[in-house]
Parts: structure tokens; C-alpha cells; sequence
């Protein structure tokens, strides 16, 4: 997340390290994903090829009939009764219409089945991976990936890919049909192909590229949007708003030149293809009428194999759609694919600490090389102790919560918890016994008791509601109707941003965790309010270390120890009354609170 406290220069080392993008897989890695999702699937695939199949099949009588009919004709002697012709038609036609219902209804099964399985996929990936691989990547890379890219593979695998099978099945069926009602004849269904396959292999790779391109270009847009939106409050104090315009500008720029590269390729590609398969049908007609001529075929065999030959037309027509789209999801499911999968833990593997206790040796943390965020901190914060972390604007507070989190990862040095180094930790671990509450807390569209059972699934109702009444988030929750079981979020109840963080410290309640870190994590609950929750986590948290990123100094003067902050590096350390009486960084943030200014606003000492 990014750290609010850092000033305009800090600001752009950070923009340029939340733009380190999520890698994207390469071909292998993609038909890999594809055969394991085909052969978790295989039943119901193969269920959906034998409908399609026996479809085409059916859908070949029409033609075959109507060829013995004009023979018939041609001929005056009917070798099939003409009623009987028409009536298997008729049956051919509407046979084939309930097979290809009953097929596209199980390919669409199958479709949504399959782009479930992608989606949890990726999500449990992104969940499993380590806090600091995740904050460093832009939030647009993984709203892009698991939206606009989501999107582009549901259609491929909803509509696509039972379309394409339908159509490969009618091509070879049909072809083969063409070649039975006249080997003479039958040949020229495939005069279309070198050009298809030329035309195809010249754009194939340069399609995938561009489409590629194309996405990642969206995703460094979203990211561009959302981080000035999330940061408007940052981007008005700094007056940064002219230099976010431009930079949402130049990436609209970016994301409209790589939009119209794929369409002006699918351009060029399109046209050649078309040729490719009506070309079939103006030579097969010409041949059947030169053969017809020589005695060679007879009226009704030119006329099966031209009808054969135009119902090629609709299944190549959609292979070329779905051809290019397809290059479009290959690129998508790369970018979904490509998200790492986190190494297995092995239950109990690790250290786990021995006490409450926080050391932090000498670490220094950049999120740019040469541009450090935290230097050289040195700090131990005792077992079972409140501590409250203070300082201006820029002076690396949040951060410092990071390192200490092991949400990032310290560039030099090191942070000890329970005597055991962080870095050390499996995931499990940290978020077991380590817990980070910021001011952005998000509520999901669930119930307010399945909202704070996120954190302890298996707590009671009077469990939930004692936690809710220690925050005081009672007083508002008892007027919804429903109570504790009321739905949160949109077209129910939204929370105000002070009822949201009552929620995420009732989450804390029901489950503490042995070193709970605080940023801004009260600060939208008015001074009462703050005060009195304070004596609530004070009495529930007795002997877990807590610590606290206090922009409201009233909290930070009830603290054991305060930390205060300045340029990225811990100047003071001390009570509230040790730091009033050696009157330095903290002091003079005191008296600028205490006659009700903004410490946050103070240049760094």
C-alpha cells in the first residue's frame, strides 16, 4: 500500500515501483494449463464432441437428399419417392437443430465450469502469494488481470471453443461427404486452404504480440486511474494534479495505440481469409459444371458438392472469428496463468516466536535504489507494551508499520519478532501472529456477522456481538433490520468509513493477534469515540504488543512508548512526558496538536 507520508520526489520512486507488473507465461506453460483443464474436464468435453458430431452428421442427410432428388428430376425417374425426400429433409433439418441445442447448452456447461476453475485459480494464487510481491504490483495489473482479461477468456471458453469444435467437425465431415458424393469433384472444397494457411502463419504470432501488448497497456491505465483516485487526498495536498493529468493522459495514448494495432493486423489478415473460402465455392461450381459436361459427375452430385461447399463458408467463417479472438485470450491467459504458483507450506514448518516482543536492527528500506524511505532504524518495542509511532508528513511512519508487518521486505537489516528473524516466517505464520489494521478498510457484500467471522469462522453469535458492542458499532447496527445478520454493501447498507473501522477492530476482538499494528486505524471516529475504544483494546489486548501510527496525539500520549519520526529515521523515543520535557521533534508536535493544528502538516525537523 502506499505510504501517504511520503513527499512528492519519495512519491515517484514509489509510483515507479508499484508499476512492477506480474509476470505472464510463456507458450508451454499455456498449453500445459490447457491440457490439465481439458483433462480435469474430459467427461462432459466428450460428451459435447459426440453431440456436435452426430449433428454434423445429421446435418449432411439435406444436401445427400436433395442431390438424389434433381437426379431424379434430371432424369424422370425418381430413384428416392419425392414426398419421402422432402419429408428427411425436413427431419434432417430439425434433427439437427435440437442436437446443436443440446450440444451448445453442455458446451456452455462446460465453458462456465472451466472459467470458474481459471478464476478461483488466480485468485487463490494472488491470496497465496507474499504480502510484498503483491504490494509491490500496481493495483490496476491485478484489477486488469482479473477483469479485463477474465472477460476476454469467458467468451473464448463459453462461445468459443465449443464453436470452433463445432466448426472443425463440420470440416472435416463436410470435406469428407464431398469426397464420397464425388472424388473427381471433391478436391476443390480445399482450394482455399494454402491461402488460409499462408495468410494465417504470417499474423498468427504478431496478433498474440499485439493483443498482448494491448492488455498490458490497459492494466498500466487502470493502474494510473485508481492510484490517483485512491490518493485523491495526497495528489490535492501536493498539488500534483497536473502532473497525474498528464500521466493519465499519455497512458490513454498508450492504451489507444496499442488498441488499434490488433485491428489494423485482423484488417489485413481478414480480407486474405475471405478469399480463402469463397474461392471453393466459385471453383467448385465451374469444375462440376465442366465435369457434368464431360459425363463426369452427374447434376445432382455438382449440386450436393456445392451445397457442401457453402456450408463451409459459415464453420471457416467463424474459425476466423474465433482464430482472432482466440489470439486476444491467448494473451489473457497468459497473463492469468503467469501469476505464480506459491511453493506449498508444510504444516508447522518454521519458527514460531517465543514472546510479543519487536526488534528492529539497522533496516533501511527504498522503494527506488538511492531514494531510502526508512534509514538506519533502530528500535525494540518490549512484550505485552502499546507503543505509538509519530512524525510529519514524509517521515516514513507507514512505512516503518510495513517493515514491521513483513508486509515489505527490509532493503538492509533486519526486524526480530519473538527473537526469530521475520523474514523467516511462512506466510501462515506472520498472519497468524501478525496483524495489520489501516484507515482503508473494506467491507464485503455479506451479512455484518459473516463480515467479521472473515477472522474467525467458527465464533458464536454472542461472540460477534460482543465485539461489535466493545467498538461500539452496536449503537448503529441494532437500527438495521436484521441486527447482526443485516447485508452490508451496496443495495443494502453501506457503512460510513467510522462504522467500517468499528468493524475491523471487532474483527481484531474476536480472535487478537499476538503484535497488532495500527495506521490511522481510528482515525475517522470522532475524539470521544477514540478515546473510549482505546480503554476498550487497552483492556482486551492486555499483554499483546500493540502498535499504533498516531496522526491523533491524544492516542499517542496514552502510549508506553512513543517513537517519533523524521526524515525517515526514529529521532526520539520515549513517554509522553520524557519527550514533552526534552522538548524536540515530539514537543513541538504536541504543541502544534494541542492548539489544534495538523502535525501531519509540519516539514520534517
Amino acid at each position: 500500500m502506499p505510504d501517504a507520508t511520503l513527499h512528492p520526489t519519495q512519491h515517484a520512486a514509489l509510483h515507479a515501483a508499484l508499476h512492477a507488473a506480474l509476470p505472464t507465461a510463456d507458450s508451454a506453460t499455456i498449453r500445459a494449463e490447457v491440457r490439465r483443464l481439458l483433462r480435469s474436464n474430459r467427461g462432459t468435453l466428450g460428451a459435447v464432441v459426440c453431440l456436435y458430431l452426430v449433428a454434423v452428421a445429421v446435418g449432411l442427410v439435406p444436401p445427400m437428399l436433395l442431390g438424389e432428388v434433381v437426379d431424379g428430376i434430371a432424369h424422370k425417374s425418381p430413384g428416392f419417392p419425392l414426398d419421402l425426400a422432402v419429408a428427411g429433409i425436413a427431419a434432417g433439418v430439425l434433427l439437427q437443430g435440437l442436437l446443436v441445442f443440446f450440444a451448445r447448452k453442455s458446451a456452455f456447461r462446460l465453458g462456465e465450469r472451466v472459467f470458474a476453475e481459471l478464476r478461483e485459480t488466480f485468485v487463490s494464487r494472488i491470496l497465496r502469494m507474499p504480502l510484498q510481491r503483491v504490494e509491490s504490483v500496481g493495483t490496476g495489473e491485478i484489477l486488469s488481470r482479473s477483469t479485463n482479461d477474465m472477460q476476454v477468456i469467458h467468451e473464448i471458453v463459453r462461445s468459443g471453443l465449443p464453436e470452433t469444435v463445432a466448426a472443425l467437425l463440420t470440416l472435416v465431415l463436410t470435406v469428407t461427404a464431398s469426397f464420397v458424393a464425388n472424388p473427381l469433384l471433391g478436391w476443390t472444397v480445399l482450394v482455399g486452404v494454402p491461402i488460409i494457411v499462408v495468410a494465417t502463419r504470417r499474423y498468427a504470432e504478431r496478433l498474440r504480440k499485439a493483443y498482448g501488448s494491448e492488455l498490458a497497456a490497459q492494466s498500466r491505465l487502470s493502474t494510473l486511474v485508481l492510484e490517483t483516485a485512491q490518493g485523491a487526498q495526497m495528489v490535492e495536498a501536493f498539488d500534483l494534479g497536473g502532473r497525474r493529468a498528464r500521466l493519465i493522459a499519455s497512458g490513454v495514448a498508450e492504451a489507444r495505440q496499442a488498441a488499434v494495432t490488433p485491428v489494423d493486423l485482423s484488417a489485413r489478415w481478414f480480407p486474405l481469409v475471405q478469399i480463402g473460402y469463397f474461392l471453393p465455392l466459385v471453383v467448385t461450381a465451374g469444375v462440376g459444371a465442366w465435369l457434368a459436361g464431360l459425363g463426369l459427375a452427374e447434376v445432382g452430385e455438382v449440386t450436393t458438392v456445392v451445397l457442401y461447399t457453402q456450408a463451409l463458408i459459415g464453420p471457416l467463417d467463424d474459425l476466423a472469428h474465433w482464430f482472432d479472438e482466440f489470439q486476444s485470450g491467448s494473451a489473457g491467459l497468459a497473463r492469468i496463468v503467469g501469476v505464480p504458483e506459491p511453493p506449498r507450506e508444510i504444516e508447522g514448518s518454521g519458527p514460531e516466536p517465543i514472546d510479543r516482543s519487536v526488534v528492529v536492527e539497522g533496516v533501511s528500506f527504498a522503494y527506488e535504489p538511492g531514494r531510502p524511505v526508512v534509514e538506519d532504524a533502530h528500535l525494540r518495542i518490549g512484550h505485552g507494551t502499546r507503543s505509538a509511532i509519530v512524525g510529519p508528513s514524509g517521515a516514513g511512519k507507514t512505512t516503518l508499520a510495513l517493515l514491521m508487518a513483513g508486509v515489505q521486505p527490509a532493503s538492509r537489516g533486519r526486524v526480530l519478532v519473538g527473537g526469530a528473524d521475520l523474514a523467516s516466517f511462512p506466510p501462515s505464520v506472520l498472519r497468524r501472529h501478525i496483524a495489520l489494521v489501516t484507515q482503508e478498510d473494506h467491507v464485503f457484500k455479506r451479512s455484518v456477522a459473516d463480515n467479521l467471522r472473515l477472522f474467525l469462522p467458527t465464533a458464536t453469535d454472542e461472540q460477534v456481538t460482543a465485539a461489535l458492542e466493545a467498538t461500539g458499532a452496536m449503537s448503529w447496527i441494532s437500527r438495521l433490520d436484521g441486527g447482526i445478520d443485516a447485508e452490508l454493501g451496496e443495495e443494502a447498507y453501506v457503512p460510513t468509513p467510522a462504522e467500517s473501522q468499528q468493524l475491523a477492530l471487532a474483527r481484531i476482538l474476536l480472535s487478537p493477534p499476538a503484535i497488532l499494528i495500527l495506521d490511522e486505524a481510528t482515525s475517522a471516529l470522532p475524539r470521544t469515540t477514540r478515546r473510549r475504544l482505546d480503554d476498550v483494546l487497552r483492556r482486551s489486548l492486555h499483554g499483546h504488543t500493540v502498535i499504533q501510527i498516531a496522526h491523533k496525539l491524544d492516542t499517542a500520549a496514552r502510549a508506553d512508548q512513543i517513537i517519533a519520526m523524521s526524515g525517515g529515521r526514529i529521532a526520539e523515543v520515549g513517554s509522553h512526558d520524557e519527550l514533552l520535557r526534552r522538548d524536540d521533534i515530539y514537543a513541538r508536535l504536541w504543541r502544534i496538536w494541542d492548539t489544534g493544528g495538523s502535525p501531519e502538516r509540519t516539514p520534517n525537523a
